[in-house]
């Protein structure tokens, strides 16, 4: 017999069980029944708390996105000099990944799923952190292209993240930082200074 938990518990343990499952296994390779089996219920009190699969996965996914996005605005001071900005919320968005490994594998793992009613867990932390930065480099750079460049910026931060999780002598976050910072300030400074012969 399962131990009976309070209700706010259950659904905790859920969570972090599933959590779990979905960053193994991917979205298509999790069932309920892995995660009601792993949990050590029976299906029907997973039903109990979560409606299906994909009710399951969307509040996990939604969760990891308010609390990486939480985590690198806060990074963020208007007062600190644009290479502060951009390290402090390059190191905030390392930080968490390092500390919450499942969770950047339930959102941006090769298995995350692709559709419209899962993947906007992804889609949302990508799209604040895109505007969080387009909203620094409109500080340099105008125009539309703003946006395709902060978008850049957070695709080339997954993929360095995905490297950098395989390694294992790796840096601490401050220093991949650091690095990635000086490589992208370094690419628009260039921007800047065509831009700035352009008026």
């Amino acid at each position: 017999m399962p131990t009976r938990l309070p209700a706010a518990k259950r659904r905790e343990q859920l969570l972090d069980v599933a959590m779990t499952e979905f960053a193994a296994n991917g979205y298509h390779g999790t069932s309920m029944n892995h995660v009601a089996k792993a949990a050590g219920i029976t299906k029907p009190v997973l039903y109990q708390h979560f409606a299906s699969k994909r009710d399951l996965y969307v509040e996990l996914v939604d969760d990891v996105a308010d609390r990486l996005a939480s985590q690198v605005l806060k990074s963020i001071h208007p007062t600190d000099s644009y290479f502060q900005i951009t390290v402090n919320a390059l190191s905030a968005y390392f930080s968490f990944v390092e500390q919450n490994e499942r969770e950047f594998q339930l959102l941006f793992g090769r298995s995350a799923p692709r559709d419209e009613d899962t993947a906007n867990g992804s889609r949302m932390v990508e799209t604040r952190m895109s505007q969080t930065i387009a909203d620094i480099l409109k500080k340099w750079l105008s125009g539309e292209e703003v946006e395709l460049y902060a978008r850049a910026i957070v695709t080339m931060s997954e993929g360095v993240c995905r490297h950098w999780l395989t390694e294992t002598d790796r840096a601490a976050p401050e220093e991949l930082a650091e690095q990635l910072a000086g490589l992208i300030l370094s690419g628009l400074a260039g921007l800047v200074e065509s831009s700035s012969a352009d008026n």
